[in-house]
């Protein structure tokens, strides 16, 4: 198979930021119908009902980045995606339901802030890597959980289009 490149790319304006605003989350069992086009984007994704959890994040709290993973030898290439997130306040019901993360695999919608909307681990899941939760010491110190999540996948993350933020119900206003 060969591999042509296909197009060039211009010097961008200077107009993107860093972060995260909100993150989805829904169990792997709970996928239902997914199609995913050959250009890189979600063109139609129905999941089982009610299975879709939101989790708005602080403003420069929370990343996401995908890492191109490559062996000349083998003639390989994959993508390992990390998502670190931030959880202000340490709270029983947060406790209780990042012991529920821990325990499955996972697939996260991530709203970026400059509006995209990103899938990780679509065809494989996503792990919950580490999580640590902290009082602080000080009273302006951090309290809550820290938490980092990883997807081993045969493609970059997926962009959904937005018919399927729509259909999904996931605009941000």
């Amino acid at each position: 198979m060969s591999c042509v490149l296909t197009t060039s790319f211009s010097l961008d304006c200077k107009d993107a930021v860093g972060g995260i605003k909100t993150i989805w989350v829904i169990s792997t069992a709970n996928k239902g119908t997914f199609t995913k086009g050959v250009s890189g984007t979600v063109t139609a994704w129905t999941p089982v009902a009610n299975s879709l959890f939101k989790y708005e994040l602080r403003k420069a709290s929370s990343s996401m980045e995908t890492d191109i993973m490559a062996n000349q030898q083998n003639g390989t290439t994959f993508y390992q995606s990390k998502l670190t997130i931030q959880m202000n306040k340490m709270e029983v019901y947060k406790r209780n339901e990042l012991m529920l993360l821990a325990q499955q695999l996972l697939i996260f919608i991530v709203l970026d802030r400059n509006g995209t909307y990103w899938v990780l681990g679509d065809a494989n899941g996503c792990d919950m890597t580490s999580g640590k939760g902290a009082t602080g010491v000080g009273m302006a110190d951090f309290n809550g959980w820290n938490l980092e999540f990883a997807a081993m996948e045969e493609s970059m993350p997926a962009i959904l289009t937005s018919g399927v933020v729509t259909s999904l119900g996931l605009y941000i206003y």
